[in-house]
């Protein structure tokens, strides 16, 4: 019985024992079950604040955007995916999709360019291109493509991008941008003043760009576009003097690379001409710069002006276009192109009022006794900006009669100034200096000399 009860109480004492088992138990699942759904509601929120999850959030609510047309809220909500994470190929891609639907395609292009070089994506660096092109093809459809427009192309290839589209619209591009944008003004090309238009400089960095990709994968393409650019593709143009040197030196190379053409090779005897034209005039203008009018004597009959006089007198074949009167000034010349035979001039007063003054030679056709008059004329740079009161010194070398003493005439070569002063209402003075700077010098003014005319 003692057994029994011993037994008993062992086996009382074991079912409180596995009651208390269980009761521990049902508090470790309870509290299991709260610690999972914690770790779920953290984990979410973990997960949700991961920045590729916010990256892809902010993509899918731009490409929501995108199919209901709201564009703005579709750029500002691939602009925060990219914000979230710079390399996201598909960000930029989306991004610059939407810029292109409200026709932005500068930002468009912007975006890609930043994709590209951020990604190195090959892609967005394909889609840059090829809006670059697509511009291209409609400013040139729409009559407006200009030298930006070619430096345009010209970029896809200097990318490293073998593209013969890019190949194609750079060839067309010489027909379309020079007359096109810049044929209305002689200056607009190269020295319009404009920060907006080009300059010399400018194109002559977007040649050597060309040389340098045909340098470094020549083609027989790449050549005839760069003989095609050398020579701008426009019926007149100004060019300063300052740059003709320049541009004598870009011939040179870009030819020993590439060959010449008989287009290049006039358009740089006319550089070439200009050059030794100057060097004939380089010391009466520094004489005239300083006052000495009175050096025009000894220069008017000298062998290098007659020489060159003679040229236009007889009429001999030159690029310096043939005229009575040639302008002759050190600023600027204007290139004129008549199917590929290029000449020049160079600025008159009238075209250049800015000009530090300007010679003209005259080879007018007028014999005195059988002798050929040898004439010419200075204009002087305006004073302070202002063109009037506008004076001209012509000197003329002449055969003539002279006043030797009170009466007696003599005929003898002498000099003769016609100094003529206009002014801004129209009105003139001139006079005339006979035997200028000679023993018999006389002084006649407009009055007399239109009053013996008269009688």
């Amino acid at each position: 019985m003692s057994y029994r009860k011993v037994q008993s109480n062992r086996n009382n004492s074991h079912r409180k024992y596995n009651r208390r088992r269980r009761g521990i138990d049902f508090r470790k699942l309870g509290l299991i079950a709260v610690s999972t759904v914690a770790v779920v509601i953290v984990g979410y929120m973990i997960y949700s604040h991961l920045p590729f999850v916010k990256v892809d959030k902010a993509i899918a609510a731009g490409d929501k955007f995108t199919e209901n047309a709201d564009y703005e809220s579709a750029i500002e909500s691939y602009s925060k995916a990219l914000e979230i994470d710079s390399k996201s190929v598909k960000a930029y891609a989306n991004l610059a999709g939407a810029y292109l639907s409200i026709d932005d395609s500068a930002s468009a292009k912007e975006t890609l360019y930043n994709g590209w070089k951020n990604t190195d994506s090959s892609a967005l660096k394909d889609n840059y291109h090829i809006i670059i092109l697509n511009d291209a093809v409609s400013a040139m459809n729409n009559d407006c493509a200009d030298l930006g427009t070619v430096k345009s192309i010209l970029s896809v290839l200097e990318d490293g991008s073998d593209n013969p589209d890019a190949m194609e619209l750079l060839k067309a591009a010489s027909e379309r941008c020079f007359e096109n944008a810049y044929g209305d003004d002689a200056n607009a090309l190269f020295r319009s003043g404009d920060d907006s238009k080009p300059t010399y400089s400018g194109y002559s960095e977007m040649i050597k760009s060309m040389l340098t990709l045909y340098q470094a994968s020549p083609s027989d393409d790449l050549k005839e576009i760069i003989l095609d650019y050398l020579t701008p593709n426009i019926s007149s143009f100004t060019l300063n003097i300052a740059d003709v040197e320049s541009y004598k030196e870009l011939i040179a190379s870009a030819t020993e690379a590439v060959g010449t053409t008989d287009e290049i090779e006039n358009f740089n005897k006319c550089l070439s001409n200009s050059q030794e034209v100057l060097s004939i005039f380089s010391d009466i203008f520094g004489q005239l710069d300083v006052g000495n009018v009175d050096e025009l004597r000894g220069f008017v009959v000298s062998d290098q002006y007659l020489a060159l006089r003679n040229v236009f007198l007889n009429k001999q074949e030159t690029v310096l276009e043939n005229t009575t009167y040639v302008p002759i000034s050190r600023e600027a010349i204007i290139l004129n192109n008549n199917d590929g035979n290029w000449s020049y001039r160079f600025l008159d007063f009238d075209e250049n009022p800015d000009t530090n003054g300007v010679i003209t030679l005259w080879a007018n056709f007028f014999e005195d006794d059988g002798v050929q008059r040898a004439s010419i004329s200075y204009e002087p740079a305006a004073i302070n900006g202002n063109v009037y009161p506008h004076t001209q010194y012509s000197v003329t070398y002449l055969y003539s009669y002279i006043t030797s003493g009170s009466s007696t005439k003599v005929a003898k070569m002498n000099y003769r100034l016609d100094t003529t002063i206009t002014y801004e209402d129209g009105t003139i003075d001139e006079t005339i200096v006979g035997d200028w700077g000679g023993a018999n010098e006389w002084v006649m003014d407009i009055d007399t000399i239109e009053s013996r005319i008269k009688a």
